[in-house]
């Protein structure tokens, strides 16, 4: 659940490309907690109509463990539905809106899905094509009423409460402060086709105004495979480097939890980009970016309690120009170094992939280590051994490598 992940997830951020002689890990599972995906369950004239089919299978096969949809009144089907998800360790956060479900229906609908619910969120971008002077005090007004009616009834009043999103730069001005009504702020940080890092900081600070120092939740971030006719498109190449390092960018930054937006492609409609956003095609059969992520959370997933976290003394050489990483840590002392070069990866005039070449590093590690094992996560879980684990030799693509770090026998 997000309120048992903020203590981890607010620690102070990494610097990616930093060459730290001591580092501070984190919970591998901690990342694994951060990634989720956009679903539309109540779509089910497009591809999500086949849950049992594709749905729920590929949901389980992903290993992902949170998903984000709505409120929706007098949809039994629906909430059978998200119960059976929570049934397998998925669950939801569900987003009210205005002129969509009044505060009142959204309780009486939180009640009835139980544990499967795990997080309220405020309207969804609620500020488009609206002035402010109409839909400041409407949201405000909405929000407000929102949390008394979580936070006043005994059987919803541990929810947290996620921030509205917004779309337009100056709507996070224009609301005003939310922290009173908030346990959470929202973000929307589409940059595509731009690579994740890009402008990613100033969206941070700017959707931050309304939250002051509360934690952040990008609840859609993602990019879409549309044809080179539709609005922005990557291939399904870049795809697969982009979402992964999105992930990864935004949880070094202390983003509390990143929803991709989606899991399937709603419809064979290429020249549509919202028909476009899935890491599965509209088939259900997985685009490059769902095996990645698949194979990433399967070898970083490590649930539990919390475990005492240790440091990585070590530095690296060679050409470290724009080479971002994440360090994580297991509860068996494991720990695991992803590195990245945080390079543009697609040319969106030609429509086509950039040849990256990859860039030689040297990683000179002082800590004890009994052994050294890259995982390239796009392709599988299988390991290639390394066989010095003080300075290990690497060339870094423009996509996560992970490199586990085996501790003594007698730690």
């Amino acid at each position: 659940m997000l309120s048992t992940i903020l203590i981890i997830s607010c620690t102070a951020l990494l610097t990616p490309s930093a060459q730290k002689q001591v580092e501070q890990t984190r919970s591998a599972d901690t990342f694994v907690d951060s990634i989720g995906v956009n679903v539309h369950l109540t779509y089910t004239d497009t591809a999500y109509g086949k849950y049992k089919s594709i749905i729920r299978p590929r949901l389980q096969e992903l290993g992902i463990r949170h998903i984000r949809d709505g409120f929706v009144d007098k949809r039994p089907k629906y909430y059978q539905k998200l119960q059976d998800l929570a049934d397998i360790g998925i669950h939801s956060t569900l987003i009210a809106g205005i002129g969509w479900v009044s505060p009142q229906q959204a309780i009486a609908i939180a009640r009835q899905l139980d544990n499967s619910i795990e997080a309220v969120e405020g309207p969804n971008e609620y500020d488009i094509g609206k002035k402010p002077q109409q839909w400041v005090p409407e949201l405000r007004q909405y929000m407000e009423q929102l949390h008394n009616q979580v936070k006043n009834d005994p059987a919803t009043n541990h929810l947290p409460i996620v921030g509205p999103s917004f779309v337009d730069r100056d709507a996070s001005t224009a609301i005003g402060k939310l922290t009173q009504w908030v346990d959470y702020g929202n973000m929307h940080p589409y940059n595509y086709p731009h690579k994740p890092g890009d402008n990613i900081d100033k969206e941070i600070s700017n959707r931050s105004r309304p939250f002051n120092e509360q934690p952040l939740v990008a609840t859609e971030a993602g990019y879409h495979t549309g044809n080179k006719h539709s609005d922005r498109p990557l291939t399904e190449t870049a795809h697969a480097k982009y979402l992964p390092r999105l992930f990864l960018e935004y949880f070094n930054r202390g983003i509390v939890r990143t929803f991709a937006y989606e899991f399937i492609d709603q419809r064979t409609k290429p020249k549509d980009r919202e028909a476009n956003f899935g890491i599965l095609r509209n088939d259900g059969s997985p685009k490059p970016a769902f095996i990645t992520l698949k194979n990433l959370i399967a070898l970083l997933q490590d649930p539990g309690e919390s475990f005492p976290l240790k440091s990585l003394d070590y530095n690296l050489t060679g050409n470290t120009k724009n080479i971002h990483h994440t360090l994580l840590q297991k509860r068996d002392g494991r720990l695991y170094l992803i590195l990245w070069q945080e390079v543009t990866s697609f040319n969106p005039k030609k429509h086509s992939d950039r040849t990256v070449p990859e860039q030689p590093i040297t990683i000179n590690i002082n800590t004890p280590v009994n052994q050294a094992n890259l995982y390239q996560v796009s392709e599988s879980i299988n390991p290639i051994k390394q066989n010095n684990p003080k300075n290990i030799n690497l060339n870094i693509p423009d996509y996560p490598v992970v490199l586990e770090l085996l501790p003594p026998t007698n730690s």
